[in-house]
């Protein structure tokens, strides 16, 4: 049954466009009224912080008996995961015509945009002093440090590339949906950029998948290694010093990532009505590939903690007997658990070659559950446990000023998505793709060679700024280890990152310049 539609006289919306697009029934708007309550409660959570100090969180020194990292950067480590996850799913769709995928690409790439928002928020919450942080990062962040990957790659560039992927891969739709509504048909007109279905656009509109995925996807591993080598290049800090974890984080974020998407994509399904669209064999492909990743992590974890068990230094060890067998240890085997069982649930429905949904969505719930607990367990017994100086044992509790923050935090991202649902269609359209043009296309090759030159040059000035940027930051030539050579260089970098971006929007956007009734194809 549908919701029903708010209407307002002549002002109402056009009940004409797809998938509930401007229509807000009232389950929509009571859970857009929860959470704008659970919004209010993080920003009255954060600012008792913000007043009184991080005394009121779980939050002290290191090496005096407490964590200075706690909650906020292990949610920020779980929301780029989320984001990992999104941008994997999007990417390998594309890169390898996987058609099952296609009916979920926006919903992973929108997942993408909106865990980035809230990696970032949470980046935010942890500094005792946020505005000099957005201050001082962008204008002196040095290139030796895992943090300007972090925060170039992850925060600036993995988050253009999606939102350039959702602007262009939704052309075709606002192009329909321009013409079902009155009221909002700028606004579609402007989104769809003159896009006519031609075959020559559907061809740019291919060429610009592969490549922009292609690009996104190699983005988003470094991106990601380096938040792992944030931790993993730490040699004073057993439990984070070790080879494995750019690998270890990279296989967990794919893991989290792809199931919160078959979490969100089955909410979809349910709500949204989408039972044809997204049908039951997207979730075969997502809960076989659920699996596979699993047992990678599992592997991955075993070989962590029996190397850090039986052949590592003292410091080392005590960090993993407290992960195993100590303080953390129940929070450690509830990680084994989730992980172990739906892997196996799993792997027994594909021997069995069937699909249940339910069970499927269960798995991604669980994985969930063992990727935030393991994030916890990544981040914390590091600075409570193995010290390699004479200090004392710590302890680290969340506080409920940090429970709150994180669940406002969390409020956003979902307030973000629910209102994303409403503005554009979750789910390409079927009649979109269908081509009311001509059977051959007229094109002008002067307007062909216009397109390749505005693409070359935008792409090679986004390169050559990201160098520049680059050697800017690093200083070379120079004393290493400084400010960089003109501050705002790392945000210039982001800035190279983003135009090298925008040359696939150049090159699909410029349109064809009719010159014959007939002629060859672009």
């Amino acid at each position: 049954m549908s919701e029903p539609t708010l209407t307002s006289g002549g002002d109402q919306m056009e009940a004409g466009l797809p998938q509930g697009v401007g229509r807000f029934g009232w389950r929509w708007s009571a859970t857009v009224g929860l959470l704008c309550l659970l919004v209010a409660w993080g920003i009255f959570s954060y600012a008792q912080q913000r007043l009184h100090g991080d005394i009121v969180t779980g939050m002290r020194t290191i090496g005096a008996g407490g964590a200075s990292w706690g909650l906020y950067i292990s949610f920020y480590v779980i929301f780029v995961g989320f984001a990992f996850g999104g941008i994997v799913i999007t990417t390998l769709a594309h890169l390898f015509h996987l058609r099952r995928l296609y009916p979920i690409t926006r919903l992973a790439d929108l997942v993408a945009v909106v865990s980035v928002i809230c990696a970032a928020i949470c980046i935010m919450a942890d500094l005792g002093q946020p505005i000099h942080g957005l201050i001082n990062l962008p204008l002196y962040a040095q290139t030796a440090s895992p943090f300007f990957g972090s925060f170039t790659l992850i925060i600036g560039a993995d988050f253009m590339a999606s939102a350039v992927y959702e602007f262009l891969e939704g052309r075709a739709d606002a192009a329909v949906c321009a013409t079902r509504t009155k009221r909002f048909a700028w606004y579609y007109r402007f989104w769809a950029s003159g896009w006519k279905n031609t075959p020559a656009e559907r061809r740019r509109r291919r060429r610009v998948d592969f490549w922009l995925s292609l690009v996104m996807l190699t983005l988003l591993v470094v991106a990601y290694s380096t938040l792992g080598f944030i931790f993993g290049i730490q040699g004073g800090r057993p439990g984070w010093f070790s080879a494995l974890a750019a690998p270890r984080f990279v296989v967990l974020a794919a893991v989290s990532g792809t199931g919160l998407v078959i979490v969100v994509a089955a909410a979809a399904r349910h709500f949204m009505h989408l039972r044809q669209q997204i049908t039951e064999r997207t979730f075969r492909w997502l809960g076989n590939a659920l699996w596979i990743g699993t047992l990678i992590y599992l592997y991955l974890l075993a070989v962590e903690e029996l190397t850090a068990r039986y052949a590592a230094d003292a410091a080392q060890t005590e960090v993993a007997r407290a992960v195993t067998s100590g303080a953390y240890a129940p929070l450690f085997w509830v990680v084994v658990a989730t992980l172990v069982l739906p892997a196996g649930l799993l792997f027994i429905q594909f021997l069995r070659n069937r699909c249940s949904i339910t069970l499927t969505v269960i798995a991604g719930l669980l994985v969930n559950v063992a990727a935030i607990l393991k994030r916890f367990l990544i981040v914390v017994p590091s600075q409570t446990h193995g010290q390699l100086l004479d200090y004392p044992t710590g302890t680290y509790s969340p506080s409920w000023v940090e429970y709150g923050t994180i669940i406002g935090i969390t409020a956003v991202g979902a307030l973000i998505f629910l209102i994303c649902v409403k503005l554009y269609p979750l789910v390409p359209l079927a009649e979109s793709r269908i081509s009311e043009a001509a059977p051959t296309d007229s094109w002008s090759p002067g307007r062909r060679r216009l397109r390749r030159l505005l693409f070359s040059a935008t792409l090679l000035t986004g390169l050559a700024t990201c160098v520049i940027a680059f050697a800017l930051s690093a200083r070379y030539g120079t004393e290493p280890y400084l400010d960089p050579l003109l501050p705002g260089a790392p945000v210039l970098f982001i800035v190279g990152v983003v135009i090298s971006l925008l040359s696939g929007a150049v090159y699909e956007l410029i349109p064809d310049k009719p010159r014959t009734p007939s002629s060859a194809p672009d």
